[in-house]
C-alpha cells in the first residue's frame, strides 16, 4: 500500500538488449503530483485498440502495435516523450553485464552474490529516487521528511525486489535509508493495473539500449535518449560492466571472510 507521507514515486521497469547481454531495472521518479498531472494525457495519447504501451513492440512494431504503420507509431513515441518533458520527472536505471554476472550467479532468482539479475541493479534506481528527493540546487542531503514509494510489474523477480528493499531500509551505511517508502507490485493492464508502470517501461527499455549502444532500428531510439537528455530528464545510469563486477564480487567475498572470521567489515570504516 502507499505511504501515507510519500512524496515522490517511482515506476520501474526491466529490460535487455543485444540478446541478454545487458539487463536493467529503471524508469522515472518525480514528486507524485508530477504523476497525477501526467497519467490522463498519457493514456489519452494511446491510439485506439492499443491497451497499454509497451516500448519493445511500440519500436518493433509487434503485438498490440502490429499492423500499425511506422509513422504513427514514430507519432505516438514523439509525443509521449513531449509529455514526460511537460512534466518534472527523471530516468534512473541501473544496468548490468548479464554474462559477467552469470559467471558469479548462475542461478535464475537465489544466488549469494547479489540474489539475481533483477536484485543486482534494482538497487541503483532505488537508490537515485531518494537522491532526487534533494531540493533544487541543494548538493547535500537533508532530512526530508517524507519518502519515496516504489512500483514495479509482477513477476518472478519481484519478492527479491521486497527483499532488497527491507535490506537497505535496515542498513545503517545508506544515509538515504529512511526515504525508502513502500513497494506496490502490479502490471500495466488487468485488476491489479498500475497504468504509470508503462512510464517506467520506456525508461528501462532507454537506458537498456543506451549502455548496450544498441543501434538505431526502423525507429531510432537514441533520438528519444537525446530529447530526454537535452531536456535534463536523465538523472543517472549506472552501468556494472564486468570490471565493476568483478570487483564487487571481490569485495563481497572479503566481507564474507571477515564476517566470518568474527570481525566486523565496517570497523575501519
Amino acid at each position: 500500500e502507499k505511504s501515507e507521507s510519500a512524496m515522490f514515486c517511482a515506476y520501474l521497469d526491466e529490460s535487455s538488449e543485444k540478446q541478454d547481454a545487458v539487463f536493467a531495472v529503471g524508469g522515472f521518479v518525480g514528486d507524485e503530483r508530477e504523476w497525477v498531472a501526467l497519467q490522463s494525457p498519457w493514456l489519452n495519447a494511446l491510439p485506439h485498440g492499443v491497451e497499454y504501451f509497451h516500448a519493445t513492440d511500440c519500436f518493433g512494431g509487434r503485438e498490440q502495435f502490429r499492423g500499425v504503420d511506422i509513422l504513427k507509431r514514430t507519432e505516438l513515441l514523439d509525443k509521449l516523450t513531449d509529455l514526460i518533458l511537460e512534466r518534472t520527472i527523471w530516468l534512473v536505471a541501473g544496468v548490468i553485464d548479464v554474462p559477467a554476472y552469470s559467471e558469479f550467479s548462475p542461478k535464475a532468482l537465489d544466488n549469494d552474490f547479489l540474489v539475481n539479475r533483477y536484485a543486482a541493479p534494482f538497487g541503483a534506481p532505488v537508490e537515485y529516487s531518494c537522491q532526487a528527493m534533494n531540493r533544487p540546487n541543494e548538493p547535500f542531503p537533508h532530512d526530508v521528511g517524507d519518502v519515496c514509494d516504489f512500483f514495479i510489474e509482477e513477476s518472478k523477480y519481484s519478492p527479491s525486489a521486497r527483499r532488497t528493499l527491507d535490506n537497505m531500509r535496515s542498513d545503517s551505511v545508506l544515509w538515504w535509508r529512511k526515504r525508502i517508502g513502500s513497494l506496490t507490485v502490479g502490471s500495466k493492464r488487468g485488476s491489479e493495473c498500475v497504468p504509470l508502470l508503462q512510464v517506467g517501461d520506456l525508461g528501462a527499455f532507454l537506458a537498456a539500449k543506451k549502455v548496450a549502444n544498441a543501434p538505431d532500428g526502423r525507429i531510432g531510439w537514441s533520438k528519444y535518449y537525446d530529447k530526454l537528455l537535452t531536456g535534463r530528464r536523465i538523472f543517472k545510469i549506472v552501468h556494472v560492466d564486468k570490471q565493476s563486477m568483478e570487483k564487487l564480487h571481490g569485495l563481497h567475498e572479503d566481507l564474507k571472510r571477515e564476517e566470518a572470521e568474527g570481525r566486523n567489515p565496517w570497523e575501519d570504516f
